[in-house]
């Protein structure tokens, strides 16, 4: 740090837009660890997703406590009843019928209306205070507690709570009962339906409190003597006598600050940490706050609150920096759905989806197009990974019939402040983004509305900047009104989109890029979305370009739902129009992700290593097309090509060779011949094609540079598939009936290798503590249920996810197929926290 401090801004930005190329970023409220488990005494999240029942369809007088649930399902929370197979019947293949009032756009699968219910023991004490807390339930909540109604929550991603203090039952026996509606056409992308993420239960001895969410934690200062912290701490409820403790534990657990003061509502203290270790993506420590309410030596309240400490600024002419240091966004965006799982939020399907975008060179995340999960945001924080948290995708003006259009006008800044000040402590995020291609924006109202949600954001956080994603800058000059004006503007310009964002977001604009730049030079500017297609173009541009952040690609990961917008179709020669590409039933999946639908890498996955600098050289072939067909890429796809050496049928054909290098020349073998040699220049923008007739054996590709061997790749013709193979993966995160393992599926043949051409029916058997969350492949077409024990293999691969049922032990998988050598592992699972 020898440079000179680092320093935050702590002006309050009341106007969107003040300062904005010198706004800065801090961290965000951590979950606390629940120290009290499962009982039901006093203590802040205590997990309450056990021992729910279940009943898809409508009904009166579910709500009732002595209405008799015994017939329904029982289960666990998260739970999303859209993954789960319905009645069959001509155009359903398991979730998914073809008559959804979804279609494409949610991947074919049904909403609708279904209920939970759950028993448990709370005796109300004198001054005592209950509250349940979900972290988002899909979509269009009610709540009732021994059938007193609670309230409703319309959003389907925000988290919300509710006091259950005045109707606990007086001898503790109490009933929640959830009715939750996913009704006509709300989503623009799968969405899951029912209590898809954890459910909390806080009690707290008396009223007296650390209010929710009402801790915040902002880094103001870095220089060599340490770091300032400030510690904003809101409380409820307080009398003269109480006082306020806070500690700081570095990541050893180690207490390394402490200060104990006397308690006001609200109130913020300056911390001093000597040699911090800094979050950044390369090195995402983190600390604990511990912040107690105390009466003399009894402790009232109790919070933990994990941060980081680090400063992030935007400014046009440095681009943004991490604690000085320049960095760009290798930004991806994501659905929130979790493959096969649905939308069921899992701490280690959330933690594994992160881990997988940063092994392939991923930084920056934009979850689309709304708040995703504390556990993802939790996984972030710990893996390192940067976050765009976006709150809408749609104002007033509606993109589909039942969108949140409907809603907004009446929860939109209750859902603003939820979202900011429930997630503000993550060092992860540095963008709060206001909305996604909102339609109407530049009219006059929505420049209003704009206005309104950028001043709200920066009263609520003043540290981190407002962004918004927009895809149509057509505007035309405003006329301001007295909700429009700003001090000192006389009007508004034609660009009428970003004239409150500090940082404006790009979607599918890379064309306007530089002339924007030259009309704006102090716009901070970056990729919300592109094309996978234009990333070779669009890094070269960025990585010279100081004023432009970075990009999000559409999309790191495949998802369910908006289906086949990406990858490709065979179509017939002689219709070869756009139109003839055109998604339908079955397909289920969007294809447009560098990573498939289970985690395996596609085709513009290895493009990317190479643009990035993961890896100097890597080869894919195109799949081949039949006489009488041609492949039309579709607007968000990438051509079939795959890493394999095994095309039966092809012998002495041409295929299409595509090379991904840094390289200057490659030299092409095939079984030790040389069949090939190409240059590589700038313009070729690190790619190169050729074509080499198929034959089969050792296909292998050398790239040289300055006449020196740089990399080499080869490919190996399979046999057929003998054997099955499984590979547990490493357990990311949870625990008991909240834990759940990822075991790869591959068919291989006699030396091992993984066989592209297998598609093979598999049969799981389970024994031990473990269920079966999901079972299936990465085919972008329906072809059956994910939670059946039967299911099938495609291209040699597919994927099996077993969930603990709370009970601890070894338990074992075995697969086994037809004609093929079995398989088993065994793993360990943990009592339920």
């Amino acid at each position: 740090m020898s440079a000179g401090p680092i320093e935050a801004d702590r002006r309050q930005i009341l106007l969107a837009g003040a300062g904005a190329s010198a706004a800065l970023l801090t961290p965000t409220l951590g979950s606390a660890r629940r120290p009290w488990a499962d009982a039901m005494g006093p203590g802040r999240a205590q997990p309450f997703d056990s021992g729910w029942r279940f009943r898809r369809g409508e009904g009166a007088g579910l709500e009732v406590p002595g209405f008799d649930d015994n017939s329904w399902r029982r289960g666990d929370l998260p739970h999303d009843w859209s993954i789960e197979d319905l009645v069959p019947s001509d155009g359903v293949v398991g979730p998914f019928d073809k008559a959804s009032p979804g279609g494409v756009a949610t991947g074919f699968s049904v909403g609708g209306e279904g209920w939970y219910r759950k028993r448990f023991h709370l005796r109300p004490m004198p001054g005592s205070r209950a509250e349940i807390r979900f972290d988002g339930v899909y979509r269009d909540s009610d709540v009732w507690l021994n059938g007193h109604h609670l309230g409703g929550q319309p959003s389907g991603y925000m988290p919300f709570a509710y006091d259950l203090t005045p109707y606990l039952s007086a001898n503790g026996d109490n009933v929640i009962a959830v009715r939750v509606r996913n009704l006509g056409q709300n989503s623009r992308w799968y969405s899951g339906s029912g209590i898809y993420r954890h459910v909390w239960l806080d009690v707290f001895a008396q009223p007296t409190r650390i209010a929710r969410w009402g801790i915040g934690v902002t880094t103001r200062r870095i220089e060599d003597a340490g770091a300032s912290i400030e510690i904003a701490t809101r409380l409820q409820n307080i009398d003269p006598d109480l006082d306020l403790a806070l500690r700081i534990k570095d990541d050893r657990g180690r207490i390394i600050w402490t200060r104990q003061v006397r308690a006001v509502s609200d109130g913020a203290q300056l911390a001093t940490i000597g040699s911090p270790r800094l979050w950044s993506p390369a090195s995402p420590t983190l600390y604990t706050l511990e912040t107690e309410l105390r009466r003399g030596a009894h402790i009232l309240d109790h919070a933990e609150t994990t941060f980081g400490i680090r400063i992030v600024a935007f400014n046009a002419d440095t681009g943004m920096t991490i604690n000085g240091v320049a960095t760009k966004l290798r930004g991806g965006c994501v659905h929130h759905d979790n493959g096969l799982l649905g939308a069921a939020a899992f701490d280690a399907a959330e933690g594994r989806k992160v881990a997988l975008m940063k092994a392939r060179g991923y930084n920056a995340v934009r979850p689309s197009h709304n708040p995703f999960s504390p556990a993802f945001l939790r996984a972030c924080d710990e893996q390192g990974m940067l976050v765009i948290c976006e709150a809408f995708d749609a104002w007033r003006a509606p993109k589909l019939q039942q969108d949140y259009s409907v809603d907004f006008d009446a929860h939109w800044q209750t859902d603003l402040a939820t979202m900011v000040l429930s997630a503000r402590n993550h060092p992860s995020i540095i963008l709060w983004s206001i909305g996604n291609e909102i339609p109407k924006r530049n009219l006059p109202e929505g420049v209003a509305t704009q206005w309104r949600l950028a001043n709200e954001v920066h009263r609520l956080d003043p540290s981190r900047p407002v962004t918004a994603a927009i895809n149509d800058f057509a505007g035309r000059l405003v006329v301001p009104t007295e909700q429009t004006a700003r001090p000192g503007r006389a009007g508004l310009p034609d660009e009428a989109s970003a004239v409150f964002l500090d940082v404006v977001g790009y979607n599918y604009k890379f064309d306007l890029y530089e002339r924007d730049h030259a009309r704006f030079p102090k716009r901070i500017i970056y990729g919300s979305e592109s094309f996978p297609k234009d990333m070779f173009a669009i890094w070269e541009l960025t990585d010279r370009s100081p004023w432009l952040l970075g990009d999000f690609v559409w999309t790191a990961m495949d998802y369910l739902g908006e289906a086949g917008i990406g990858g490709s179709a065979l179509v017939d020669s002689k219709a070869a129009s756009p139109l003839a590409a055109q998604p339908a039933w079955p397909e289920i999946v969007s294809q447009c992700g560098d990573i498939d639908l289970i985690g395996g890498r596609k085709a513009a996955s290895f493009a990317r290593d190479v643009l990035w600098g993961i890896s100097p050289l890597e080869i894919a072939v195109q799949a081949p097309v039949a006489s009488g067909k041609v492949e039309l890429i579709r607007r968000w796809g990438w051509s079939d090509e795959r890493q394999s050496w095994t095309w039966p049928g092809f012998e002495g054909k041409a295929l299409t060779v595509r090379i991904y290098t840094v390289g200057d020349r490659i030299e092409l073998r095939l079984n030790g011949r040389i069949v090939a040699t190409h240059a590589i220049t700038a313009v070729d923008r690190l790619r190169a094609e050729v074509q080499v007739d198929y034959a089969p054996g050792i296909f292998e590709i050398i790239a040289f540079r300055d006449g020196l061997e740089l990399a080499r790749r080869s490919l190996e013709t399979t046999g057929s598939a003998v054997a099955i193979r499984l590979s547990s993966e490493k357990a990311i995160g949870g625990s008991g009936i909240g834990e759940v393992r990822y075991v790869g599926i591959d068919l291989v043949d006699t030396k091992g290798r993984t066989v592209q051409t297998a598609d093979s029916g598999l049969t799981i058997s389970l024994a031990g503590p473990v269920t079966l969350a999901a079972f299936g492949n990465a085919d972008p077409r329906a072809h059956g249920g994910f939670q059946s024990l039967t299911g099938r293999s495609w291209r040699g691969r597919a994927l099996a996810i077993l969930r603990g049922t709370g009970t601890p032990g070894q338990a074992r998988i075995e697969v086994r197929g037809a004609g093929l050598s079995p398989a088993a592992a065994m793993m360990t699972f943990e009592r339920s926290e």
